[in-house]
């Protein structure tokens, strides 16, 4: 049986149940929205600072950083809750995800999303430790966030791609 049916046939009571309850779909299409204007709000109003603090003291930098290290929790919260419920919400008609495109361009996103949250913190603590690194360090840091800010929305636009394909 090849991997798309066995996974169909594994996912079918819950896709069943989805389906035909608008109360799990409420649920599950809130969790998901919320997780990423939650997460994603906290990650773009983070990245938008760091990237006005290019210009900035050091001191300010510093501030900025042991403000910025804070959000990190909160992020990856939001991150959580769109993952549960996209996992739930592609376990729900997994014919019509596991071949797309358009999901498979969502998640590569989610990925590089991932990916340069951990370098962007990877930064954020190099930069902790030597402050006085920031003249070298801050182009970097801006560059990340620009990197989250745009990755953010190419997540947000993927989900709306996929509403409407």
């Amino acid at each position: 049986m090849p991997l798309l049916e066995t996974l169909a046939d594994l996912t079918q009571p819950w896709a069943k149940f989805y389906s035909k309850s608008h109360a799990a779909q409420t649920v599950v299409m809130f969790t998901h929205l919320a997780g990423l204007l939650g997460g994603g709000g906290v990650a773009i109003a983070a990245d938008r600072a760091v990237w006005k603090a290019r210009t900035a003291t050091d001191e300010a930098r510093a501030r900025l950083l042991a403000e910025i290290s804070a959000s990190h929790r909160p992020v990856i919260i939001g991150l959580a809750m769109a993952a549960v419920s996209g996992v739930l919400m592609a376990a729900a008609d997994v014919e019509t995800y596991l071949p797309s495109l358009i999901f498979w361009g969502k998640m590569t996103a989610l990925a590089l999303l991932l990916a340069n949250g951990a370098w962007l913190q990877s930064l954020e603590r190099g930069a902790q430790r030597a402050p006085a690194t920031f003249g070298k360090a801050w182009p970097r840091l801006a560059l990340a966030s620009r990197f989250s800010y745009v990755l953010w929305f190419a997540v947000v636009l993927g989900g709306v791609l996929l509403m409407n394909a």
